[in-house]
């Protein structure tokens, strides 16, 4: 997940979101709810596909990662974790929680973010 550089760390995700449901989605965001945006991404061809990776300078990050299964008979909730993280030189999770949730939106994600790390 991580890679050291420095006081720099690199988080690597992977990326999916499919016809039939699937998700995994990751968002890194400031404590007071501004979002990171990836320092790189790649998709495939479909763009269903893929990875996003952050450079994280040192400082308070949340890592919010919400996945689903393909959806094969009927409705599945949204599995969520929320990680309180700091970056000292090498990344600490100080606080996490895992959620299940029938959706959610930016919003939810904010408030999350504020609610998990202080």
């Amino acid at each position: 997940m991580a890679q050291e550089i420095g006081s720099v760390q690199t988080i690597r995700m992977p990326y999916r979101e499919t016809e039939y449901g699937g998700v995994d989605i990751t968002y890194i965001m400031t404590p007071d709810g501004w979002f990171v945006k990836p320092t790189r991404s790649e998709r495939s061809n479909s763009g269903r596909h893929g990875w996003d990776e952050w450079v994280l300078s040192p400082g308070r990050y949340v890592v919010i990662t919400i996945s689903r299964p393909n959806l094969r008979n009927g409705w599945k909730p949204y599995s969520v974790t929320i990680q309180c993280i700091v970056n000292e030189g090498r990344l600490n999770i100080v606080r996490e929680s895992k959620i299940q949730v029938a959706t959610y939106n930016r919003d939810t994600l904010v408030e999350w973010a504020r609610g998990i790390c202080p």
